[in-house]
């Protein structure tokens, strides 16, 4: 199974993909996390529209003017995904991040 690392060091495994959606496992949990396609879609439009833009993964408060606060004001998604798809969107080369709070995402060029 593939492993992550969150923006702040946190390890995550997960399964599937970018394209088709996510299924985040967590070492200190027997759940799971699904992240469906469409999300990861929102998640690449708002980075490329806004960029740069505040990731925003807070759950509370919401993180004003972030990808974050659109994903839960918008279409009621925990702001938490952020913290998933982020890392590989980066690895994917479609982003980077700044390497501190509040952390900034940057669309590559």
């Amino acid at each position: 199974m593939p492993k992550g690392l969150t923006v702040m060091g946190k390890p995550f495994e997960y399964e599937g993909s970018l394209e088709r959606g996510l299924m985040v496992f967590f070492e200190s949990s027997s759940t799971a996390l699904s992240i469906k396609g469409s999300t990861i879609d929102i998640i690449r439009r708002e980075i490329a529209s806004r960029s740069p833009v505040l990731m925003g993964a807070n759950r509370q408060p919401l993180v004003p003017n972030s990808v974050g606060e659109t994903l839960y004001r918008d279409h009621r998604i925990s702001p938490q995904v952020m913290s998933y798809v982020l890392p590989l969107l980066v690895e994917e080369g479609f982003c980077t991040v700044s390497d501190r709070r509040p952390f900034v995402v940057f669309k590559a060029k």
